[in-house]
């Protein structure tokens, strides 16, 4: 018995619809040939339209692959091209350390100062390019990185040899000539950074926090060692009711140094950066403010892991962010520093702590829970309400024992308000 498939069925049935509708009448049958002429005609036409459509296929089809391989070998090319780029930027830069420093920052200007006007020019062409750019500026980075280990390392030799951080260092000789040339090394490397940073705060009108000179960054390192030695760990020096300890190292570091910095590190910077708009950040063409920001980084490294110390001490909170102010207050007042801010002003570690960290919520409850404890205190006793008469110079009315303890609390608070110099949301 046969079997047929419903696709074999529904073509049969369809080509008995189709000479149904044809051959109606008997006078019909006389035009069979010409009714199975025209079926050969289309059955044909068919055929060469198969065909073409094949043909058309497999050329398309070639062509996509041809395409796809030139692309493809275009690709291997491009990225040939690019660590050859690359080696001989780095071979050129290695190659130049032990010639001439000034000889080995040539290229890495050059690239710096592409990797800046690509940057720049990508907002105009609609994001043409973005991994050029990207290419540039990795490349850019990773000479950075190499020059900066190596120079670093030069310059880490040089202090050993001068005993810093030793106290009263008198450089003299060949020795001050190449504490010198090792910060001028590191300068050279850094300032296509510093130009960059400065014009971008300049267009989009907004003030970065300046950057840590390189030549500080590495005559931190001892001293941040000796930080981490007394306030890091169970040493003595490192308790959570005494954050003034090491708020006032920070200060100690000040006092000791400023004067060795002012001597020879402020001619360098006077000398590298007058005239440019460096200049105009106290940060990079002044010693004191450039030795601060160099300072602040492990302060604020400090701080961020003292507050969850004392997230549930409310005492200690309060203690804390008055010690925080007074510190604050003696950087701008002492020691004239204002953080790169122009006119604005440096906001301080207080401002960081209370909006960046978000701690200015708690904080504030501290002190109303402390205001309002305090309050009670004077209020609730029976002989608050008696009159003071030995408090005031005769002939003026008399307060109550109650009422001069309230002003002095009120005093108190105004004292501790106006130490806030930038309250959060007063951007």
């Amino acid at each position: 018995m046969a079997l047929y498939s419903p696709r074999s069925l529904d073509g049969e049935s369809r080509v008995e619809d189709y000479l149904n509708d044809k051959l109606q009448t008997f006078a019909d049958l006389e035009s069979i040939d010409v009714l199975l002429h025209g079926v050969l005609q289309q059955q044909l036409l068919l055929r060469q339209q198969l065909a073409e459509a094949e043909t058309s296929l497999r050329e398309t089809s070639e062509a996509s692959q041809a395409h796809s391989s030139a692309i493809e070998n275009q690709i291997k090319e491009f990225n040939a091209k690019q660590q050859g780029i690359d080696l001989r930027f780095s071979a050129e830069t290695r190659l130049n350390f032990n010639k001439s420093p000034q000889e080995a920052l040539r290229p890495y200007i050059q690239l710096q100062e592409l990797a800046f006007a690509l940057k720049q020019a990508q907002p105009a062409a609609e994001d043409a390019a973005p991994h050029l750019v990207d290419h540039i500026e990795h490349t850019a980075n990773s000479l950075w990185k190499q020059m900066k280990d190596t120079f670093a390392s030069k310059f880490e030799v040089t202090l050993h040899k001068i005993h810093w951080p030793s106290k009263d260092i008198a450089l003299e000789g060949p020795l001050a000539q190449e504490w010198a040339e090792g910060v001028e090394r590191l300068l050279d490397l850094q300032e296509p950074e510093l130009n960059s940073r400065e014009k971008s705060a300049i267009l989009q009108k907004h003030v970065h926090g300046p950057l840590v000179l390189l030549p500080l960054e590495v005559m931190a390192k001892p001293l941040e060692l000796r930080f981490k030695y007394h306030f890091e760990g169970d040493k003595p020096t490192n308790r959570l009711d005494k954050p003034e300890y090491f708020l006032s190292h920070v200060v100690g570091i000040l006092n000791s140094y400023d004067d060795f910095f002012a001597q020879y590190l402020q001619p360098v910077l006077s000398t590298r950066f007058k005239g440019s708009n460096l200049a105009l950040n106290p940060s990079y063409i002044d010693s004191t403010s450039a030795m601060i920001t160099a300072l602040l980084p492990m302060l604020r490294q400090k701080v961020q892991s003292y507050l969850p110390q004392i997230a549930r001490l409310p005492q200690l909170i309060s203690h804390f962010m008055h010690e925080l102010m007074s510190f604050d207050n003696s950087m701008r007042d002492d020691w004239g520093y204002e953080g790169g801010c122009g006119v604005d002003g440096w906001k301080g570690l207080t401002w960081e702590v209370l909006v960046k960290l978000d701690w200015f919520g708690k904080w504030l409850q501290v002190e109303k829970d402390f205001a309002m404890t305090r309050y009670q205190s004077i209020v609730d006793p029976p002989e608050s309400r008696e009159i003071d008469y030995d408090s005031v110079d005769p002939g003026v009315t008399k307060p109550t024992k109650a009422a001069i303890r309230v002003n002095d609390l009120l005093e108190s608070i105004t004292g501790s308000i106006n130490a806030l110099r930038y309250w959060p949301g007063a951007d």
